[in-house]
């Protein structure tokens, strides 16, 4: 009898989820923003260096003191695909984002 209650009571969330609507296609505009939830941002510091590296973030400035600085490529908005950047030695400060550019 139990279990008869709890099936009784769990029909109106069933019958909800089948009379929910088609979706909507998203626009142009608002695809080109999408990154799927999907960023990532590692910040390793070591004895013998530092590396960060961005995905899917807002552009960052060369750390002071890096040897190696690579932005990837840039999307609308601002956002970069892929930013890796080096330094030697441990470096706790994270590189700031990089200033807009200017426009025409």
């Amino acid at each position: 009898m139990k279990r008869f209650l709890f099936g009784l009571a769990a029909l109106p969330f069933l019958a909800g989820v089948s009379l929910a609507a088609q979706p909507v296609p998203l626009s142009d505009t608002q695809l080109d923003g999408v990154t799927a939830g999907f960023d990532f941002t590692e910040h390793a510091i070591q004895n013998g260096g530092t590396v960060w590296v961005w995905i899917n973030t807002p552009e960052r400035a060369c750390a002071t003191g890096a040897f190696f600085c690579s932005t990837g490529t840039a999307y609308p908005g601002g956002v970069q695909s892929f930013q890796l950047q080096a330094a030697f030695g441990p470096v706790t400060t994270i590189p700031p984002l990089a200033p807009p550019l200017a426009g025409p």
